[in-house]
Order: structure tokens, then C-alpha cells, then sequence
């Protein structure tokens, strides 16, 4: 679990699991249904939260939860109880009904699989009965499986999700039984152990010339896969190891409009290096502007992380700044 990933929902998640049951209840009861109902999802995706997360996200709000330093407990069972226990009965009825106390339910089945996961297990299975799946779930998280199916059998399902028309209850009753089997004896998605960041961080606390070495040697058997890494080896939040000097010159080299946008998605130690090196005046600026900033997309903010990184590479090769990345005495 990363906190940089968490999203809001799942921040106030962890953030009511950790509350007293008084506490929680006063929380849910100044929320709407759709927010409720987003926050109990993200606590039934949970099964434990690490105390390392639980920390950062309780950091503001130490006064109301205490010195408490262990993790917490997430799951289907513990949402459930907290509907019932925080909320009027007629207000938790209604909620539940969206939420599918039934554990049949198809959206609240998927709902702790990734995408990737359900498109896998899903991928045998008729055209028909994927569209009639897609059917029963968020659209936002039936294009993300639709886009990890194989690429021929997407039109397929597609077509037959266009042309359904009303299925009777029975039907969607005998489907949610067999998601719910289907899922059921699964273990859970599988968890991510490698990958190009894995790569890419790993790369970046090696010395210098041996990283320049794999790498060169990855590319000449896989440049597309060479490139991917050499672009996650230097993140936007890996730029707090500059010095000030380097850190300050970084800054004048970006607009005021970028840093309020890469921020969005910054560590909390990579926006107090950003506000530490600007005038006061300045600070509050870009503390407004990014109160002000409407929601993004994550691959824009990224883009303007990228760009920002590449400001930060181009400044290192004149000599201008170095970036510690934690590799001994070697400087990336």
C-alpha cells in the first residue's frame, strides 16, 4: 500500500477505522449517502492497514485518535458493522441496499479485485456473460477491465453489451450467484512484486556506471522496456534530495501554474521542501492555488511531474544541481 496512491475515499477510510465508534458515527453523519457509501467500499477493499500508512494519514488529526501506533483492520464485516452501528436504521437500510449487503452482489463482489484480476478471470467466459457482468458494475471500472481483455474478444463483449435490452431478475440473480462463486474461491488479485518501478528504484541505488551498464545492456534486447525504466528512475518527489542552492534554481525554472499542478500529487515532505524555498507570500500562493485547482486527471498531473523532471535532468548535465538517489557516493 502506498500513501502517494491512496485516494480520498480511502484516506477518510482508514481515518474511521481508526476513530472511536462515537466519533465515526458524528463523521458519517455530516456526509452524504454517495460519500458514505464510497468510504465503506474503500474500508470493505481493506484488510489491513499498515501502521507506517495509518500514521500519515492520522497526522493531522493526532488530537482525536491519540498516540495509537499499530495498524488497523479493514473488510466487508467491519463496513457492514459500522453502517449499522453509526447511522439510523432507515438511513443505513437505504445505504446498504446500494451497497449489496447480499454478498452476491456483482459490484460489491468485484469491488475488491483490480481490473487487471477480474479481466483474467473473466476472459473464459462467454461474450455474453462478460457484457451482462459490465452491465452490473461502475462503467469507470468496466472500461478499466474491458481495456486488460484480449483484443479480440473486446468488440465482442462491446457488442453484445450495446445490444442488451431488459434482463429479469432471475437471470441477474443466478449471475451474481455464479460471480460470487467464481470470485469467491479466488484468493484475491495478485499482488504486484516487480515491475518497472521496482526496476527503475532499484536501478537508481546501484552505482552510477553499473546502472549505465544494465541498462545499455536491457536495451539492446529490449529498448521499449529500457526506456520505460529510464523514465521511472527519477521521480518528481525524488527531486527533495536536490541541495538548496541546486533546488532553488530548479524553481526558477518552472512555472508557478506547473508546480501548483505537480504538487497535487507530491509527498507532503516534497511540498514542504517546495514552500521552505519560496517567500512566505509565495507559499500561500501556491497553498491557495492548490486549494483552488479543481480535480485532474492522474496522467495529466504526471505529465506535468515528467516535465518537470526533465527541467531537473537538463540542470544536472549543465552542472547546475545533483540529486542524491541513495546509491553510496554516486550521483544520478
Amino acid at each position: 500500500m502506498d500513501f502517494d496512491q491512496l485516494t480520498g475515499p480511502e484516506k477518510a477510510a482508514i481515518l474511521v477505522l481508526s476513530l472511536p465508534e462515537d466519533r465515526a458515527r458524528e463523521f458519517f453523519a455530516r456526509m452524504e449517502d454517495d460519500e458514505v457509501e464510497k468510504i465503506l467500499a474503500a474500508i470493505a477493499r481493506f484488510e489491513e492497514i499498515p501502521p507506517k500508512i495509518q500514521e500519515q494519514v492520522l497526522e493531522e488529526f493526532r488530537e482525536a485518535v491519540g498516540e495509537r501506533n499499530y495498524g488497523v483492520a479493514g473488510g466487508r464485516d467491519r463496513a457492514l458493522a459500522l453502517l449499522e452501528r453509526s447511522l439510523s436504521e432507515d438511513r443505513a437500510r437505504e445505504i446498504m441496499v446500494k451497497l449489496g449487503r447480499d454478498e452476491k452482489r456483482i459490484d460489491w463482489t468485484l469491488r475488491g479485485f483490480e481490473p487487471a484480476f477480474v479481466a483474467a478471470v473473466l476472459r473464459s467466459e462467454h461474450p455474453q456473460t462478460i457484457a451482462l457482468i459490465l452491465s452490473q458494475i461502475p462503467a469507470e471500472h468496466g472500461a478499466e477491465v474491458i481495456h486488460h481483455l484480449p483484443e479480440d474478444l473486446r468488440p465482442e463483449v462491446l457488442l453484445r453489451l450495446a445490444d442488451l435490452g431488459t434482463v429479469t431478475t432471475e437471470i441477474v440473480g443466478e449471475l451474481e450467484e455464479g460471480v460470487a462463486e467464481l470470485f469467491g474461491r479466488r484468493p484475491g488479485s495478485p499482488t504486484r512484486v516487480g515491475g518497472h518501478d521496482v526496476a527503475a528504484k532499484l536501478l537508481n541505488r546501484v552505482p552510477k556506471t553499473d546502472g549505465q551498464a544494465i541498462l545499455e545492456g536491457l536495451e539492446s534486447r529490449n529498448p521499449e522496456l529500457a526506456g520505460e525504466i529510464r523514465k521511472r528512475m527519477l521521480t518528481f518527489n525524488d527531486l527533495v534530495n536536490i541541495d538548496r542552492k541546486g533546488f532553488q534554481a530548479l524553481l526558477r525554472e518552472i512555472s508557478t501554474e506547473d508546480l501548483v499542478v505537480a504538487l497535487k500529487l507530491a509527498s507532503e515532505e516534497m511540498k514542504e521542501k517546495v514552500f521552505s524555498n519560496v517567500s512566505s507570500r509565495a507559499a500561500d500562493q501556491l497553498r491557495e492555488e492548490g486549494e483552488l485547482l479543481g480535480p485532474m486527471r492522474v496522467a495529466d498531473v504526471e505529465k506535468v511531474q515528467q516535465q518537470i523532471v526533465d527541467v531537473a535532468r537538463r540542470l544536472e548535465e549543465e552542472g547546475r544541481l545533483s540529486i542524491n538517489l541513495g546509491g553510496g557516493d554516486e550521483m544520478v
